[in-house]
């Protein structure tokens, strides 16, 4: 029997979702809610993935600021917070007659990856008042049924958990399965984006917080709470080079309060504030191995900085 070499997993879930699209004649959007869809390496998974980039939904977005206002009000916190609540696949019906596929990808009861398949015909009522330009793309649009909705759905819930679970294992591969060192990784995966702390993981390992303390820095090389922001700092700033997303929304998705807070600590981590560092950065938003701060070695993540 002939042995088969599939792609690695790097190139399987790209042209995976490739496949995807041109199977349903859709346009597949991801948002990463944590930062996570990076390899070992620091390079994007899923490049240009992060917005819709369908004609009808760029359509005048980025060219009109009340169409772009609207357009981030409704996919970018509306329907992200419907997805948190219901962490169930469901359809989404935009302000301009759009309806589009939303399949939440979860862990521990939490939204880690979204799922946007579009886009079909939604509200015609809605469409009326808009450019003639935009109605006659709209009417070649297709409608989504039920069943096709439904096979839809489960695909993208599969593809979902095999990207998840492929970070999962690199991240964590080399560790053995009940080891403490892989508990620590565990926990600060599932929980970094939360109000955590050291008396946290002490009771999830059963070990009072100084002998907690002391594990952390065997195995890391720092402190729970440098380990912590080390993770925290990563996550935000793949979210700041490959997404739109504004910086309230990258602060509340890496665990901070507020984003003063979180601009404070990115100055103090990355030497300038968030906004200059994406601005100042541009191609990496596309290609590449983000920069990190000068001299800090990630020891949680496996990353060198030069």
């Amino acid at each position: 029997m002939d042995n088969i070499d599939p792609a690695s997993p790097t190139d399987f879930f790209p042209e995976a979702l490739e496949e995807f699209e041109a199977r349903w004649q859709v346009t597949l959007t991801v948002h990463d809610h944590r930062g996570l869809l990076y390899g070992p390496d620091g390079r994007a998974m899923l490049r240009g993935r992060d917005h819709h980039g369908h004609m009808l939904c760029e359509y005048q977005r980025y060219s009109r600021k009340e169409w772009d206002r609207n357009c981030m009000r409704e996919c970018g916190f509306l329907t992200e917070s419907m997805a948190l609540h219901r962490l169930r696949p469901f359809l989404q019906y935009c302000w301009k007659g759009i309806a589009e596929l939303v399949v939440p990808v979860e862990r521990n009861h939490q939204t880690v990856l979204l799922f946007y398949a579009g886009p079909f015909r939604g509200d015609p009522s809605l469409v009326g008042g808009l450019p003639e330009e935009f109605r006659s793309g709209w009417e070649q649009l297709t409608g989504l049924g039920q069943e096709q909705a439904g096979e839809m759905a489960r695909e993208l819930l599969l593809m979902g958990e095999g990207i998840l679970s492929f970070l999962e294992r690199s991240r964590r591969s080399g560790e053995p399965q009940e080891s403490r060192k892989l508990l620590i990784r565990r926990f600060i995966d599932d929980h970094v984006h939360e109000a955590v702390s050291l008396e946290d993981l002490a009771e999830r390992m059963n070990l009072s917080p100084s002998r907690t303390s002391h594990l952390v820095r065997k195995f890391f090389g720092y402190s729970f709470q440098e380990l912590v922001m080390i993770e925290r700092m990563t996550r935000a700033r793949n979210l700041l080079l490959s997404t739109e997303y504004p910086l309230k929304a990258i602060a509340q998705a890496t665990g901070f309060s507020n984003e003063f807070y979180f601009s404070r600590c990115f100055r103090d981590f990355y030497g300038m504030p968030p906004g200059e560092y994406r601005r100042k950065n541009p191609l990496e938003r596309n290609a590449g191995s983000p920069a990190s701060p000068k001299g800090v070695r990630d020891n949680f993540t496996g990353r060198q900085s030069s």
